[in-house]
């Protein structure tokens, strides 16, 4: 009878083992895909900074300033219409200059820029073929807040 007894607990702790170890391997597995899913997630829907530097970028290439771009400040993309049906839209600041204000920057839902664009052409001069050699080296990128 004890021998019975000894046998059972041995027999228990085997299989309780063994369910263990394949749990955490199923909880191992889990983890491994909802970081894969985040990694796919973060690349196809890009955070509000990466969306502000392109559009930078897209205003950098795209239009030719009198004075030399030190600063771009990027508003937040507003969504227009019913659930975004609308389009989405950023204004640009360009060196803190009233002058140098872009309005109504047409962008995707990625943030990348579709053009389009409201700008003074006394003060802005728009760029037809972009100078792709141009980059955001050296210019500071923030959010501008509207008034």
């Amino acid at each position: 009878m004890i021998f019975n007894k000894k046998k059972n607990v041995i027999v228990l702790v085997i299989v309780s083992l063994i369910i263990v170890v394949l749990l955490g391997e199923n909880q191992l597995t889990i983890v491994k895909e909802t970081k894969l899913v985040r990694e796919v997630l973060a690349q196809k829907f890009p955070s509000e900074a990466e969306k502000r530097r392109r559009i930078a970028l897209w205003v950098v290439q795209h239009f030719d300033v009198p004075e030399p771009i030190k600063e771009v400040k990027v508003s937040k993309i507003k969504s227009y219409g019913l659930f975004g049906t609308g389009g989405r839209a950023a204004s640009v600041i360009i060196n803190s200059n009233e002058k140098y204000i872009v309005d109504g920057i047409s962008v995707e839902k990625n943030g990348n820029v579709r053009g389009g664009a409201i700008y003074d052409d006394r003060n802005l001069k728009y760029i037809h073929d972009p100078n792709r050699k141009k980059d955001l080296f050296g210019i500071k990128i923030s959010c501008w807040e509207k008034e």
